[in-house]
């Protein structure tokens, strides 16, 4: 039994690239003969981007050789509720249709209830989607929420707010080995609790610049261990460039260099994210200069590319007498000579302490 786990494409009428992203989904999925494809919540922005497009969905999915099941997230949850037709071997889950038996494993999912609001309200819903789960066979849980985690922040998920939030270790006592989830955007994300998974797919096209990196979906062979394949879709890739007091070389030049050292596929939007620190009095340079010829190269280099500007011009501590004293004994502790590392930390410390 082969899954292919994906959500939070987001569908717009006016938004080109999330359709090609649902393409290559399909296509990939094709690719790798499985038998179901799942996508956990938000699969249109709204509900008036769905109605406007949902007739496309039936050309997409008319000649797929699998099932497709797709779960209400918060952002298109209403939507469904009109029993509209999506196209062929395309089944929409209600709380009234959620249990799915397959040769090899049964599925239950959750529809997204927006009353779910609290953990104590959501470890309900969880707890009687365990009572149906099979003894004689795997389970997998479809799940639309936010996972209560350290390692996850507010930004990751599609918007700030309490969308059914749910602890971990919530799973450790149920009755499902595969969590696959939708809502977390940032990337596709693997958790491993004991023998179960707990799988984010991330959104499969950049949504917006927090999706950065290329983009993936969840190859899930029931039985083993999730696998991440990655598409060509729509993505926003992040390259720092960090500038530093001892460079050589004009700041401008050092980043026109780095531009000819890429190679940017057509479907990356890059980000340069500029760090560090420059002498803005020795090459006549302020921070607002500098940015903006940085932003004229960028987009020159590609239409779709950004400047993230963070460094700090040092021209006003260049002609410190205790600046230049510090940066002679920089690199030396102990007669001992420091790595570039070290001393970008050491020039990193003084700096922000002046300043």
């Amino acid at each position: 039994m082969r899954i292919l786990h994906t959500s939070d494409l987001h569908l717009r009428t006016d938004t080109f690239e999330r359709w090609e992203a649902l393409e290559l989904i399909v296509n990939k999925a094709k690719d790798n003969s499985v038998d179901v494809l799942v996508i956990c919540g938000d699969l249109f922005d709204s509900k008036e981007d769905a109605i406007k497009s949902y007739e496309r969905l039936r050309k997409i999915f008319s000649e797929a050789p699998f099932q497709t099941l797709i779960l209400p997230g918060n952002h298109d949850e209403t939507f469904y509720e009109d029993g509209l037709y999506l196209g062929n071997n395309v089944t929409i889950i209600s709380s009234e249709n959620n249990v799915f038996e397959l040769s090899d494993a049964r599925i239950i999912a959750v529809p997204f209830k927006k009353e779910c609001s609290s953990s104590k309200e959501t470890v309900k819903v969880i707890h009687e989607a365990n009572t149906h789960t099979s003894h004689t066979k795997p389970n997998i849980l479809l799940f639309h929420g936010e996972l209560i985690a350290p390692f996850y922040e507010s930004d990751d998920f599609g918007e700030r707010g309490r969308y059914m939030p749910i602890d971990l270790n919530i799973f450790k006592s149920l009755n499902f080995q595969y969590i696959l989830a939708g809502h977390f955007h940032t990337k596709l994300s693997i958790l491993k609790t004991s023998d179960k998974f707990f799988i984010y797919s991330g959104s499969p096209v950049s949504i917006t610049k927090k999706e950065r990196g290329k983009r993936k979906v969840d190859l899930l062979e029931v039985g083993k261990e999730p696998e991440e394949l990655e598409i060509e879709s729509f993505y926003y890739e992040e390259l720092e460039i960090r500038l530093g007091i001892f460079d050589e070389e004009n700041p401008v030049d050092k980043f026109i260099e780095k531009l000819k050292s890429l190679n940017i596929p057509a479907n990356c939007s890059p980000i340069f994210k500029v760090t560090g620190h420059f002498d803005g009095a020795k090459y006549n340079l302020s921070e607002s200069e500098l940015n903006s010829k940085l932003q004229v190269l960028a987009k020159n280099f590609n239409p779709k590319s950004e400047v993230e500007f963070l460094a700090k011009d040092l021209g006003r501590l260049s002609n410190n007498p205790i600046f230049e004293k510090i940066l002679k004994k920089v690199g030396k502790i102990n007669d001992e000579e420091l790595d570039e590392e070290g001393k970008r930390q050491l020039i990193e410390i003084f700096i922000n302490a002046m300043m």
